[in-house]
């Protein structure tokens, strides 16, 4: 079930700017500044605008901390200092195209995948069709451009706010490859997620059109389309993937078409 959702400020000095997320959200702005989310009952998540950008930030006692975009310090700077240390490399197939790849991220959630591969020359287009994960994806890469270590990368990347089904559907190899993270499952027994992930699915809920999302990109894709799932999870449903990259809680399904350039 998707949370009950508003924005708020941070402080007053905010306001006008939480205002006009809202506006883009279609969402109720609340008329006075937020500086204590812990003590605020309802509604359960807000999108919240500060001095350190737009954040989901969880309401109530004992509530997590903010979660926003930032690709300079911590998990994501650490991802983006590894380089090509990660499984997703290679699966995407990188180091054996003769050429910089075109990719379309069909599930941009939070970026950092795409981040990584902005580092290897990608291009990237990322599309995310919840809302309100595009609105702190695209506040995260508008104060990530002003990093002079990341430039070069958002340079090289586009988003899109939407679905990317349709367009995958009306553009044939269009691209070389297709990359695709739907929401895991939820698994009741599983350890505690990370909240970054907790607060996205009560946002986003299910992928439930993973499979369609899989077929079509299967149409946009010259060369493969690479798919995340839990490491002992079934394919999605659809033709059998080529190959498999595991890692120690998820694996990454290869869907060859023709080989890479």
């Amino acid at each position: 079930m998707v949370a009950e959702l508003q924005v708020a400020a941070a402080g007053p000095e905010w306001l006008p700017v939480a205002a006009e997320v809202a506006q883009r959200l279609g969402l109720e702005c609340l008329p006075e500044p937020v500086d204590r989310p812990a003590k605020v009952a309802s509604p359960a998540l807000l999108v919240l605008v500060s001095g350190e950008g737009v954040s989901l930030q969880a309401t109530g006692k004992k509530a997590p901390g903010p979660v926003r975009v930032d690709w300079v310090h911590g998990r994501s700077g650490h991802r983006r200092r590894q380089g090509g240390a990660e499984l997703l490399v290679k699966a995407i197939g990188v180091g054996r195209a003769s050429r910089p790849l075109r990719i379309l991220d069909a599930t941009a959630g939070l970026g950092e995948d795409a981040l990584v591969l902005a580092g290897f020359d990608c291009e990237l287009m990322l599309f995310e069709r919840s809302p309100v994960i595009a609105e702190l994806l695209a506040d995260g890469m508008a104060r990530a451009a002003q990093e002079p270590a990341l430039s070069d990368r958002l340079a090289r990347m586009q988003l899109e706010r939407g679905d990317a089904t349709r367009w995958l559907a009306d553009h044939p190899e269009a691209v070389d490859v297709v990359y695709l993270d739907p929401m895991f499952p939820e698994k009741r027994n599983s350890a505690a997620v990370r909240k970054e992930m907790q607060l996205a699915r009560s946002v986003v809920g299910d992928d439930g059109d993973a499979a369609v999302l899989l077929e079509t990109g299967l149409t946009a894709a010259r060369h493969r389309v690479v798919v995340k799932r839990p490491r002992r999870a079934d394919p999605l449903p659809g033709p059998e993937p080529a190959t498999s990259v595991e890692g120690r809680s998820s694996r990454f399904d290869v869907y060859s078409r023709r080989a890479l350039p």
